[in-house]
């Protein structure tokens, strides 16, 4: 299964394994419970899903790498105690608490979560000292003689032989024992999450011209010459920052990242076209999106572009849209929930109740924050909208008393003065929407760019919600096409 279901299936297995009946019992005894084992290449995205559904669900999440671990480490270490038998005092050895219970136990301590996944990864690389506890582990939910907390799911990782020579091969005692799931690497999949993390668009438009350099393994008489998502997505992470800094790079630079010679040289011969049209948007002023303007000025140079040039313009041309609608997305949540909370206020006079509430509300982002229920972007919003909101608070207490409207008024034209802004620039964004279409249907080439540019737009939340807001024909014309 590809990487995406894999994670639908874990958090399905955490539901199942932690919920329990009307009389308090676990649904599945925990003696029944299979802990999940992920096996699949590296780099593919095991543990980023891992921490994906940690704060999708809320559950707790605790990770160890267990290629860094000894026997002791996981066991604990030895150490002498004394206890009578048969009418005489013994000495016997006992073990202090696994260093990786102990973890767990931090955890829920720091953050207050009951449930939550231990997600050892590198498993089947352990050393043979460690095998048998790792069995144990398998079997009972156990490091040593103490048990993991309960509604404390394993989770377990590791690669396939073919890519790590230090992997044992796990016997069928061990793999009766777990839920064994396969993944592979899967571009369409991998698209959409680059997309959702803002992953270069270089990357991106690349990997579709050359699908099979996505994740790419090949055994040569110096060894082996590999490429993996991970790879990508820290080449697109390093990029990005030296773009922001004014650096440049050459060729050798890829090989850091790209570890394949041929698709390392592919990829920089690409990104120097990309960075010609990068270049031309940053001498066009790119706050103005006057790339369309300037491209459609020639229209005998858009129709020698090439279908691989014609990409890398559709990527140019969608990612300015991209974070335009992202900003204009998160202003229509910010605005909501002012509404709601000015929604929520007491009178404001007299003011210890105004206060009372704002303190109220504070102090519940604190708890929220400091627990890790509230996800980072909520957290900045619900601070941003609560500040907001006590400054027009404090606007509206400076008018004289009886120059004052009532609060509900004050604060209603403030809000619809933004929302009227707000709407204002999502016109004018759907207009640059259709200049970049413009751009690309003066491309003879350009038919896969466009279909590019459609499910990019389509894939991301803050853009197909502009379009649902204000449409856009050729938007419009092409997601009909993909969709037939």
């Amino acid at each position: 299964m590809n990487i995406q279901e894999a994670k639908a299936e874990i958090a399905r297995t955490f539901r199942a394994y932690t919920r329990r009946t009307a009389d308090g019992a676990h649904r599945i005894p925990p003696e029944k419970q299979r802990p999940v084992l992920l096996i699949g290449p590296p780099g593919i995205g095991k543990t980023a899903i891992m921490k994906q559904i940690a704060r999708e669900t809320g559950c707790g999440l605790v990770a160890y790498s267990m290629t860094h671990h000894t026997r002791q480490s996981a066991i604990g270490l030895p150490f002498i105690a004394h206890r009578e038998y048969g009418g005489q005092r013994r000495a016997v050895t006992e073990y202090t608490m696994s260093e990786i219970v102990a973890a767990i136990y931090d955890y829920m301590e720091a953050t207050g979560k009951r449930s939550g996944i231990l997600f050892l990864d590198e498993i089947n690389c352990v050393s043979e000292t460690l095998t048998p506890v790792m069995l144990q582990l398998l079997q009972n939910k156990t490091f040593g003689n103490v048990p993991l907390p309960e509604d404390w799911v394993i989770v377990a990782a590791g690669n396939p032989p073919e890519y790590n020579r230090s992997v044992r091969e796990l016997d069928m005692v061990t793999l009766d024992r777990v839920k064994h799931i396969d993944v592979e690497a899967d571009l369409p999949i991998w698209r959409r999450y680059a997309l959702e993390m803002g992953v270069h668009p270089a990357v991106r438009t690349y990997l579709s011209v050359y699908p099979d350099h996505f994740y790419n393994i090949t055994n040569t008489d110096r060894g082996q010459l590999f490429v993996t998502a991970r790879g990508w997505e820290d080449l697109s992470l390093m990029l990005t920052a030296l773009e922001e800094d004014g650096e440049t790079v050459d060729e050798k630079w890829f090989l850091q990242y790209l570890q394949h010679d041929a698709i390392a040289r592919s990829f920089g011969l690409y990104y120097d076209l990309f960075r010609h049209f990068a270049d031309r948007l940053t001498e066009a002023d790119a706050d103005s999106f006057s790339l369309s303007a300037l491209l459609l000025r020639d229209p005998d140079a858009l129709a020698a572009r090439s279908s691989t040039e014609c990409l890398a313009l559709a990527a140019m041309l969608y990612s300015p849209v991209a974070h335009a609608a992202a900003r204009l997305w998160e202003d229509g949540k910010r605005l909501a929930r002012r509404r709601e909370l000015a929604s929520l206020l007491p009178p404001l006079e007299p003011e210890s109740g105004i206060r009372e509430f704002f303190d109220q509300k504070w102090r519940a982002l604190e708890v929220k924050t400091s627990h890790g229920v509230m996800k980072p972007d909520e957290e900045l919003r619900e601070n941003a909208c609560l500040t907001r909101l006590e400054r027009d608070v404090a606007d509206w207490q400076k008018l004289p008393r009886d120059a004052r409207p009532p609060f509900a008024d004050f604060e209603g034209d403030i809000l619809s003065r933004e929302a009227a802004a707000r709407n204002n620039d999502a016109e004018q964004l759907v207009r640059r929407v259709e200049s970049a279409y413009a751009v690309l249907e003066a491309c003879p080439q350009g038919r896969s760019a466009r279909l590019y540019l459609t499910s990019d737009l389509a894939a991301s939340p803050a853009c197909s919600a502009l379009l649902a807001e204000h449409p856009s024909q050729a938007y419009k014309k092409y997601l009909d096409e993909i969709e037939a």
